[in-house]
């Protein structure tokens, strides 16, 4: 247990916390420092401002007195009980003290002195003065002063009161940073820890997020979103290996069995070249699921992003649309278009392209000859609305996010051809471009929306 509290408390001293609360609390002492020598001098100042004054009004009312009369007014004024606040003394123009408790002639003007007054509790005490002395027109000096007892007792006291309270501030700010690099490393032993629990394959972990709204929920959100994004691909890509295997054994199964009857039945140059070129169309099929699957990769990676610029939706959409009119007339099929003039939209033309091609590729394939087909492009409050509809059987509302992911075909659609990757491929680029797309049902048939919000808009 000791053991396990003092790594606690190490760590929390070596926390960039801690060393970001000793570095406030230095930086705390420092400023309660600099506020301590700015009080001192502004009280010291102050003080010796208000003693001076009290001096040279005291020294105005000695040499007031008319010289013959200024060594008996120094006498009653040392005489008093109780004992005044001011020093006096009177010097001949040799020196010599002619009366008064200053015993040694200062210079002229404003000086500091120490007087030794003898011994008090076994110590010498020595008192320090503030004199003013000038020399009158009789040539003696007088000299007036005051004790600086007291300016020296706010000195001691301003020093107490700083050096505790400093010492405080500097004690409780490390006491903060305690506290607080505990908070701090609590936050991120969560964080680490669920990273160690993803690590370990639990790609279900996430970072804890307490609701506060802080930097630590910030991040939590960010790294919540980026494990969601991983696990995704991760679940994808076993998705996508999973059915690799289970999609592509059929064709290969089959170019292995055409193959093998070639070897064994096969007698003349006509079966070998009709065989290989059976084997050749399974090993298309292959390569085409191969292609899409890699194409499909490229987008989710979002490396395409470099290359997004301003494209024309209206005018590529309209070209698709001539593009697939004949089609439309062969098969019999109503072909409804309304398409808003002068959209246009930030993204890659050729994704853009491939994805509408898809839908409609889409809607040809998995609907009767002779299904109506409508494409609509519309302005909204908040962007633009494609919308791509048929009269076929449509998506059960429980398979429609599901025929989004990879080599996903309805029992419906096993029948004609194709590998399952073209919703998934339009889910991608989607995606890529910030797309709302939506399944819906057309009642009957299936109604495709893809939402380009305003910040897609170019």
């Amino acid at each position: 247990m000791s053991l396990k509290v003092n790594a606690h408390v190490g760590a929390r001293l070596r926390s960039a916390a801690f060393r970001l609360a000793v570095l406030q609390a230095l930086l705390f002492a420092l400023i309660a420092l600099t506020l301590f020598l700015v009080s001192w001098f502004a009280a010291r100042h102050y003080i010796e401002n208000q003693l001076r004054q009290t001096i040279a009004d005291e020294f105005a009312e000695v040499i007031a007195h008319p010289a013959a009369q200024r060594a008996g007014s120094i006498r009653r004024s040392l005489a008093q009980v109780p004992r005044g606040a001011y020093d006096y003394s009177l010097f001949d123009a040799r020196h010599n003290l002619i009366v008064g408790d200053i015993l040694k002639e200062p210079a002229a003007g404003w000086s500091t002195i120490e007087q030794n007054e003898g011994l008090r509790d076994g110590r010498d005490l020595v008192r320090r003065i503030l004199v003013f002395a000038a020399v009158q027109d009789d040539g003696n000096t007088v000299v007036v002063g005051r004790d600086l007892a007291s300016v020296d007792q706010l000195d001691a006291l301003l020093k107490s009161v700083f050096t505790w309270a400093g010492l405080a501030a500097v004690v409780l700010a490390l006491v903060g940073g305690m506290v607080t690099a505990g908070g701090y490393l609590r936050r991120v032993e969560a964080i680490a820890d669920a990273a160690s629990r993803i690590a370990a394959g639990d790609l279900a972990a996430r970072v804890a997020v307490t609701g506060r709204g802080d930097e630590f929920d910030r991040l939590a959100f960010s790294l919540n979103g980026m494990l969601e994004r991983i696990q995704s691909l991760v679940e994808g890509l076993r998705q996508v290996s999973n059915d690799i295997a289970h999609d592509l054994r059929t064709p290969l199964t089959h170019m292995r069995q055409r193959l093998e009857a070639a070897m064994e039945e096969a007698t003349s140059v006509e079966a070998y070249s009709k065989a290989c070129e059976r084997a050749v169309a399974d090993v298309d099929s292959v390569l085409d699921t191969f292609a899409a699957l890699l194409r499909i990769a490229k987008v989710e990676s979002r490396q395409r992003r470099e290359g997004f610029a301003d494209v024309a939706l209206s005018a590529l959409l309209e070209r698709l649309v001539d593009d697939y009119r004949p089609v439309m007339e062969d098969e019999e099929r109503a072909f409804t278009v309304e398409i808003a003039t002068g959209i246009h939209v930030h993204g890659d033309a050729l994704l853009l392209t491939q994805m509408l091609v898809n839908l409609l590729e889409n809607a040809l394939h998995h609907t009767p000859q002779g299904t109506p087909v409508s494409v609509k492009l519309a302005a909204t409050e908040q962007g633009y609305r494609l919308i791509i509809e048929d009269a076929g059987a449509g998506i059960p509302p429980q398979e429609r996010s599901r025929v989004l992911k990879r080599f996903v075909r309805l029992d419906a659609a096993r029948s004609s051809p194709g590998s399952g990757l073209g919703l998934s491929l339009v889910a991608a680029v989607a995606d890529l471009h910030g797309i709302a797309l939506a399944l819906d049902d057309a009642d009957p048939g299936l109604r495709v929306h893809l939402d380009f919000h305003a910040q897609q808009s170019a």
